[in-house]
């Protein structure tokens, strides 16, 4: 991609192995060097340093006089603090497909491996039998931290959340297409989460139907334009690789995206979804992933119910990756959770107690789909491709470290 370039990470207290890790994103042509010869570089200095990793960076939103710019800092975060704190990832789980790509986030995030998730929770809600052999070979490979539960019986979406069962533990809930999770954010998110200032803490969701509009309006993203199709190629089979860069604001005025739930650009269109995709990791190619930082957006600043989708239905946001306690249950409406769990969870279970769920902004994740925007993602996009891509540098990096060797299983080829 061709455009500006944004302030470099800064590292500014460690040249660890997992800060190499993160940045490994920023474009090449910074270095001066050939791809073959930046790839040689980056994999020796990620073995030669990896013991002198104490913690692990994360970004952060630095300071600068452009807004747009503000360069993304370095930080070494050993979360100490979390130590003695039991946290579990949920996992609504389904498709092996995506969690290729999500497993080697969490992987790389589990206590064991020096993150802060002691187990993993696999929700069976919806599989093939392939998905489910899938599942049980991630399990074995992670014998102590990942939990399928065979007890689940029969029912509605309530069954899912009552595995969340242990007095005094924080839970991450995670869609199962989550294509990127930004080193730190659990940690980040069960930190806002222990402040009390909020019931439930999302994440900072790429492609979403709330905070899609708030990227927009805060200005994170560039104004991205399809390429060319290739020689040989209809619309009908487009397949389009990264967006170019053509200026710092989207102002085409077909890429407005509407401050509700189901808007028509994002929730409904493919290529809305494909603009706040291209958004991010034109930002993580480039170093200024930061800008996507918000701090803290209040949900229900103005109330409940305030968004209706003309049927009947309200939700006041989407629950693709969010924190919670066992105890923020105890007193939930579980006919409600049975029904339709993500407006009782989002809406009306807040709304009973008087208090707010928020977003954070440091904890960036990418959401890849909603229903309707698949079928226009994969077929017109090699944006999975790409988050593929990325995913399989921490593939590589929890290979070698903490499973001698040997790669996770690859669900998107997955046969048994």
């Amino acid at each position: 991609m061709s455009g500006p370039m944004a302030a470099p990470c800064r590292n500014r207290r460690s040249a660890s192995s997992r800060f190499l890790v993160h940045c490994a994103g920023l474009p090449k042509r910074r270095l001066g060097t050939s791809k073959a010869l930046a790839t040689t570089l980056f994999w020796g200095l990620l073995s030669g340093l990896a013991s002198l990793a104490r913690g692990i960076p994360l970004i952060r939103k630095g300071d600068g006089d452009d807004p747009l710019n503000p360069g993304c800092d370095i930080v070494d975060d050993p979360f100490d603090d979390l130590r003695d704190v039991r946290i579990y990832g949920l996992v609504y789980y389904g498709r092996r497909t995506y969690v290729d790509i999500l497993n080697a986030y969490l992987e790389r995030d589990l206590r064991a491996n020096g993150g802060v998730l002691d187990g993993v929770i696999f929700a069976m809600v919806k599989y093939s039998v392939e998905d489910l052999n899938y599942v049980v070979s991630l399990q074995q490979r992670n014998p102590h931290s990942y939990i399928i539960p065979w007890h689940m019986e029969g029912g509605a979406w309530d069954v899912i959340w009552r595995l969340a069962d242990e007095p005094g533990a924080y839970y991450i809930k995670i869609d199962d297409d989550v294509t990127y999770i930004a080193a730190g954010a659990i940690a980040s998110l069960i930190r806002e989460k222990r402040r009390g200032r909020f019931l439930f803490v999302s994440a900072n969701v790429v492609n979403h139907g709330i905070l899609s509009a708030v990227h927009q309006e805060l200005s994170a993203l560039p104004h991205l334009v399809k390429p060319p199709l290739e020689p040989g190629r209809s619309v009908q089979e487009q397949k389009l690789g990264p967006w170019q860069y053509k200026g710092p604001v989207m102002n085409d005025p077909s890429f407005r995206i509407e401050h509700t739930f189901y808007s028509d650009c994002v929730w409904r269109r493919w290529d809305c979804a494909a603009l706040v995709h291209e958004a991010l990791l034109w930002r993580l190619e480039n170093g200024s992933s930061c800008v996507f930082d918000f701090g803290l957006f209040d949900f229900h600043a103005h109330g409940y119910e305030t968004m209706h989708d003309g049927i009947g239905r309200s939700i006041d946001w989407n629950d693709n990756f969010f924190a919670f306690k066992h105890e923020d249950f105890d007193d939930i409406d579980w006919v409600g959770v049975a029904t339709d769990d993500e407006r009782e969870l989002s809406t009306l279970h807040p709304k009973r107690r008087q208090e707010h769920a928020a977003a954070l902004g440091r904890a960036i994740i990418a959401h890849w789909t909603f229903s309707v925007q698949e079928k226009g993602l994969l077929a017109n996009t090699t944006l999975l491709e790409r988050y593929r891509e990325r995913a399989e540098v921490i593939m590589r990096y929890n290979a070698e470290h903490f499973y001698d060797g040997k790669w996770q299983p690859r669900g998107h080829t997955w046969e048994r």
